[in-house]
């Protein structure tokens, strides 16, 4: 039997992990706190799941005050997120991987995610450590790791799901056990697990905190909370109460198609405060409030997200290796007429335009950007130019400084740069 381990302020850093296992620390310990401090996810989805681990001292923010729930979470950062949540025993003895140089900062992570049974490597030798991790692999391995096995045929649990055929052979068996056991956590649609996109912070929280549960280390999520909705509860049963042994739970309400913007949709966005943008790697624009330029429609083509709706989210920073390859746009909720949803979608790795000290003043007019990076443009055109209004939720993993090369400051026009793809079907309330 799995513990969960006793924490201290200086050991809360499990998720803290991060956007980047490079540009930022790559463990962020922050001082115990309420999640419901976190700026990002008052009106997340996830926030209990969030909220319960956060107060438990089991996982913690960003100095920033945000938790980023929106963000992907790569193999090594899961690797570190289990040695911090489960005091497991060896099941095997250690080893390398090529990749892992005892030096990289997820090294004993790694090995001890390995050597307890949660994680593997691959069949080259490698563990691509800075490879985002989907979510059928963080499934298979806490079902690995905690010796989940289904209690009946794979296949007859993974029908549940309207994507049960995409689930590959190799993770069925995992998938299904941790289904049975309440593990799995379907937002925005419980009957769709999109097992192959890549896991969210928000995502691993739900999975780690239902795994609690099931070890009857934690409460069940309150059936009040809407976050209850997304638990895929199996053959219409009661909420489960705790223990290895998987429970019936009630049935999720048949979410209706006139409503439903698919998953894959593409859109345009603008930006309300300016034509432009610029920001300076490392830095995340939060609370960042974009336009729709497209009406978003069912299948059917009626109009549920119509045009000039409003989208609220972050523009986070990119990485590999220590190096920034961008800026990404997550989108985290859509206002339709009144009412607000939370919202997944997310746009491709943005480049931008250099900034250099070749570039007109004219080109930067009236552009939208931090007061860290407006005080750098100065500095490269060496004047002060008028910009657009000032992003108030900047905030930098990697601030901008008058240290930075004139390359490092990027120029992003939202209306070319910046489409969005709907990360997760989504449905409106009628």
């Amino acid at each position: 039997m799995s513990h969960v381990r006793h924490w201290s302020s200086a050991s809360a850093v499990l998720l803290a992990v991060g956007l980047t296992s490079s540009a930022i620390a790559p463990f962020v310990v922050s001082a115990p706190a309420s999640a419901a401090n976190f700026s990002d996810t008052r009106s997340h989805w996830a926030r209990p799941f969030i909220d319960t681990l956060a107060d438990r001292q089991i996982i913690a923010g960003f100095p920033d005050g945000t938790f980023k729930p929106d963000a992907p979470v790569t193999r090594a950062q899961f690797a570190a997120i289990v040695k911090n949540a489960f005091s497991n025993g060896a099941v095997r003895g250690s080893r390398g991987f090529g990749d892992v140089p005892n030096t990289y900062w997820g090294a004993a992570a790694i090995g001890k995610a390995y050597e307890t049974g949660f994680m593997s490597g691959y069949p080259d030798g490698a563990f691509k450590p800075e490879q985002q991790i989907p979510k059928v692999q963080v499934l298979v391995a806490l079902s690995s790791g905690l010796n989940f096995t289904p209690a009946r045929a794979a296949d007859t649990t993974l029908a549940t799901f309207r994507d049960g055929g995409e689930i590959p052979a190799y993770a069925r068996t995992g998938v299904a056990a941790a289904a049975e056991r309440d593990v799995v956590v379907n937002y925005p649609n419980v009957s769709f697990l999109n097992p192959n996109e890549t896991a969210t912070r928000a995502d691993v929280a739900a999975y780690i905190y239902q795994t609690l549960v099931n070890q009857g280390k934690l409460p069940p999520i309150a059936t009040s909370e809407g976050a209850n909705n997304y638990i895929a509860r199996l053959n219409g049963s009661t909420p489960t109460t705790g223990g290895n042994n998987p429970t019936p739970t009630t049935p999720q309400t048949a979410l209706n198609p006139r409503y439903l913007v698919p998953q894959g949709t593409s859109f345009g966005i603008r930006y309300l405060g300016s034509q432009k943008i610029v920001v300076a790697p490392g830095e995340t624009i939060n609370n960042l409030t974009l336009r729709v330029v497209d009406d978003l429609k069912n299948p059917q083509g009626q109009i549920v997200v119509p045009r000039d709706s409003d989208i609220v989210g972050q523009l986070i920073p990119v990485t590999s290796n220590g190096q920034v390859l961008g800026t990404q746009f997550i989108a985290q909720r859509v206002t339709i007429g009144n009412q607000s949803y939370p919202f997944s979608a997310r746009s491709q790795v943005v480049n931008g335009q250099p900034v250099t000290q070749n570039t007109s003043p004219g080109t930067l007019k009236d552009a939208a950007t931090s007061a860290a990076t407006s005080a750098v443009l100065a500095t490269i055109l060496g004047q002060k130019i008028d910009l657009g209004n000032i992003l108030a939720g900047a905030t930098g993993g990697q601030p901008a400084s008058q240290s930075q090369t004139p390359q490092n400051v990027i120029l992003i026009d939202p209306s070319a740069d910046l489409r969005l793809t709907v990360s997760n079907d989504f449905y409106a309330n009628p």
